[in-house]
């Protein structure tokens, strides 16, 4: 096991057991010598540790730069991290292009926050072209992956006509999705639904709910 390995397994080890003091301090010290030494997943974590303020003080641009280390070799999250903090220009530069960018490389391999954030870039139409279609495609793999948010997302779009004509009974369907994933704002996007579908749209969800 190379000196880099093993200092991310030892500050992994000494995170699971730390509420706070001596014990997360050392988990931070291993964590950067880990990520210092190339290792990919320490260098995002240790990042996320500067991004947060966590065990060290908040420092941004540093945070960037380890995202970016942990980004370059590939890592879903690394690039995910590294997109959030472009797209909101913390810890440096805004670059909604470069973000955008990140978010489909993660997203292509499954990072759920990725997907989420990509969707709605394409919605509406930062760091690149708009594109209504792709976007609901996106969010429908995240469904697909168990995302909520994504779920949520489609309910929007369709409840508000993102998707093509407004569709209520879309709408319905997507934001039961949502609140089966666990969605905490569904019920209420459901109840608002209730007042404002046609007897037709009703029957329809009926319908669909006797499947």
């Amino acid at each position: 096991m190379d000196e880099g390995h093993f200092n991310f397994e030892r500050a992994q080890t000494l995170l699971d057991g730390s509420g706070g003091g001596e014990l997360l301090l050392k988990a931070v010290e291993a964590m950067r010598k880990a990520a210092n030494d190339g290792h990919a997943a320490a260098a995002n974590t240790f990042g996320t540790m500067l991004h947060h303020g966590r065990g060290v003080h908040q420092d941004l641009t540093a945070a960037r730069a380890y995202y970016h280390q942990a980004a370059v070799t590939g890592l879903p999250a690394g690039r995910f991290n590294l997109g959030f903090l472009l797209v909101r220009g913390l810890g440096g530069e805004k670059d909604e292009a470069r973000a955008r960018t990140l978010f489909l490389l993660a997203a292509e391999d499954g990072e759920l926050d990725a997907i989420t954030h990509l969707g709605a870039m394409m919605m509406t139409g930062s760091g690149g072209p708009q594109d209504f279609d792709a976007a609901l495609e996106w969010w429908a793999r995240g469904v697909e992956l168990g995302d909520s948010r994504c779920a949520f997302n489609l309910g929007i779009a369709h409840a508000g006509g993102h998707a093509g004509d407004v569709n209520f009974v879309a709408a319905w369907y997507w934001f039961k999705q949502a609140e089966r994933l666990g969605n905490d704002g569904a019920a209420a996007e459901l109840a608002r639904l209730g007042t404002v579908m046609s007897e037709e749209d009703q029957a329809a969800v009926i319908a669909c709910n006797s499947r």
